[in-house]
Order: structure tokens, then sequence, then C-alpha cells
């Protein structure tokens, strides 16, 4: 095998290892994003919860406005019924008396049963204050081993990305700039070694006159097939 050839194959050879590190580094990503999905999910829970706590809270006080503003009412009509001094007064009087009572009656019911509602908000706001308290703490030891593990990887990276430089110097320009178009169309191997008559990646056939003058001078052919670098192995 050429020296060239078998500097380039190094070099490959660790264009796979960064190819697998960068593949690892990009696993990750789903994996906050599936922790940051379900983290707002449960935030935008508790939120939704809160607001239905508080607007039922709001009611709760409108009514209860609404009750002491009809039994200061209701107080007036008593007193207006205490001082009537003709049956006219005492009919219309005590017509009020009985309009205010129904309305106090009325607002009373409904506010039991904001009072009820209002304790179901609460208890569902606890609930989903729990859920997200401990999904954050779940996902803080997950985010943890996660940074870990990326830290991890770029440190291997940017080794591995200097190894391969200090190889690929050792390449020359014309060969490395084949090798790099060819493995910019998304190859991970670029490389291959001639098996028996054919391309060591697809199996075309390769003329005889190339395989001689790959064997004889060491030098790389482009498959025709696929468009792969050939090499004569030993």
């Amino acid at each position: 095998m050429h020296p060239d050839v078998a500097a380039l194959l190094t070099v490959q050879d660790d264009d796979v290892i960064i190819h697998e590190l960068e593949e690892q580094l990009a696993a990750l990503r789903p994996r906050l994003e599936v922790m940051a999905k379900e983290r707002d999910k449960a935030v935008n829970s508790l939120q939704q919860a809160r607001q239905t706590a508080e607007a039922e809270e709001r009611r709760r006080r409108e009514v209860a406005d609404r009750v002491a503003q009809h039994r200061a009412l209701q107080e007036k009509n008593q007193a207006a019924l205490n001082s009537v001094t003709s049956m006219r007064e005492a009919t219309a009087a005590t017509a009020q008396l009985d309009q205010a009572k129904r309305m106090i009656d009325e607002d009373e019911r409904e506010l039991a049963a904001i009072g009820q509602r209002l304790v179901e908000a609460n208890h569902l706001v606890e609930e989903r204050e729990r859920i997200a308290s401990e999904l954050e703490a779940a996902q803080a030891q997950a985010r943890e081993s996660l940074a870990a593990d990326q830290q991890a990887i770029e440190v291997k990276l940017v080794k591995a990305r200097q190894e391969r430089q200090d190889k690929a110097n050792t390449v020359p320009r014309s060969l490395l700039s084949r090798y790099e178009r060819i493995r910019s169309r998304k190859r991970v191997h670029a490389v291959f070694p001639l098996r028996g008559n054919s391309c060591g990646h697809c199996d075309t056939m390769i003329p005889l006159q190339r395989r001689s003058m790959m064997s004889g001078s060491g030098a790389t052919e482009i498959c025709e097939g696929c468009g792969v670098m050939l090499y004569a192995a030993e």
C-alpha cells in the first residue's frame, strides 16, 4: 500500500470516530427537548389551575359583596316596614323585603357553590404544584447527567479533531482534497480497497488497466459506480 494512502486511511479512521462522537452529541438534544416539553406542560397546567382558582376567588368576593349589599338593603327595608303609617306603605315595604330576601338566598346558594368549586380548584393547584416540583427535581438530576455526558463527548471531540488535523497534515493536499470532497456527500467512509476485480463498496467491476495502474503506482481511482475512492490493498 502506498504510504500516502496509508496516511489517508488513518485520517478516515479518525473521521469515523469524529462522526460517531458527533452523533452521540446530537442524540442528547432530543432528550433535552423532551424534558423541556414535559416541564412546559407541567408549568402550563399549573398556571391554568392557578388561573381557575383565582377566577373562582374573584367571583366569590363579588358575590360576597353583593350579599352584603342585599343585606344592607334588607335592613333598610325592614326599617322602612317598622316605620310605615299606612297599609299601602306596609305592603310596598313587605314586597321589597321579600325581594331582598330572595336575592340573598340566591346569592348564598351561589356563594356555597363557588366555595365548593374554590376548594376543588385549590386542591388541584396543590396537586399540580407537587407534580411540577417533583418533575423539576427529577429533571435536574437528568439534566446534570446529560451535561456531564455532553462535556465528556465534547472533550473527546476536541482531542479527536486535533489528532485528525495532525494526521491530515501528512497527506498530500490534492489527495486530501479529493477525499474531503467525496466525503462531503454525506458519506462516513470515502476510501475503500479493491475487492478482487471490483469496488470494495458497490462491487462495480474495475477495468484491468485501471487496476494495474493502482497496483503498480499506488494511485487511487474513483469508482464509476458509487463515486468512492479506491486503492489496491496488498
